[in-house]
């Protein structure tokens, strides 16, 4: 067995040869050599921040002026998503609907922010981006009974670890998670007439969001969760499940 594997030190036939062949434990190494960047999405402008190593920092999250403009029009899209989704419901009052799309918007946002939080905690480069494919989509859902929710995401740049990787991944959907049993608990506790809809409504959203976002494939937050921690993502699936079933059940 000639070759040896320049990350794991191990030797290998030529049929696994190559560490994505024979699992190497260092294969991690590899993919940050290949794709600094894993965000959803690495526009062309983005490439250039792809060995930025920012300070740690446990300030407040860092905006560019690119960057705010971008969430601004991500809210708008998602607000619009919203809007079109509720206003076919049976809400009781316009105070409902806004609140309901508040709550709509409010989970992919603070989502999107959970990733950018945990990333600059670890001194990574992070931005909120739009796409034009996803926005175009997102547009179109506005209009139409079908909804896709995907105008943008949170594009990651610079030196990274498994770890890192996983811990920013399981931000978002924990979020989510939060959020849907805030606003259940809420709704159990005080009922509010005026807002009790929305509060279901939003929790029913944010808990399927969490859930949607687990799921082990593709660009998905559940496929870095899954590498990096079987048992974290099992645990935290599990409860988005639970989560999603009590809010359905509940409206």
């Amino acid at each position: 067995m000639p070759f040896i594997c320049s990350f794991c030190h191990d030797a290998f036939c030529p049929q696994h040869r190559l560490p994505e062949s024979h699992d190497c434990p260092e294969y991690w190494r590899v993919q940050a050599r290949k794709a600094p960047i894993f965000g959803t999405m690495a526009p062309p402008d983005i490439r250039a921040y792809a060995g930025l190593q920012v300070h740690p920092s446990r300030s407040a999250l860092r905006f560019s002026p690119t960057e705010i403009k971008h969430v601004l029009v991500g809210i708008v899209l998602v607000s619009a998503v919203g809007i079109s989704f509720f206003a076919s419901s049976v809400l009781w009052n316009w105070i409902a609907m806004a609140a309901a799309v508040v709550f709509f918007t409010a989970g992919f946002i603070i989502h999107e922010l959970a990733h950018k939080a945990v990333a600059q905690r670890y001194g990574m480069w992070a931005e909120f981006r739009l796409d034009t494919f996803g926005a175009v989509l997102t547009i179109l859902s506005a209009v139409s009974p079908f909804k896709i929710i995907a105008p943008g995401a949170m594009v990651i740049a610079g030196e990274t670890t498994p770890d890192r990787i996983g811990r920013t991944a399981v931000a978002g959907p924990s979020v989510n998670i939060l959020i849907a049993v805030v606003l259940l608990g809420l709704a159990q506790v005080f009922q509010p007439w005026l807002l009790l809809s929305a509060m279901l409504a939003g929790a029913a959203i944010n808990a399927f969001m969490a859930l949607f976002n687990l799921i082990p494939f593709g660009v998905f937050d559940g496929l870095k969760v899954l590498r990096w921690s079987k048992p974290v993502w099992l645990c935290l699936f599990a409860l988005s499940v639970l989560v999603t079933w009590l809010s359905y059940t509940s409206l």
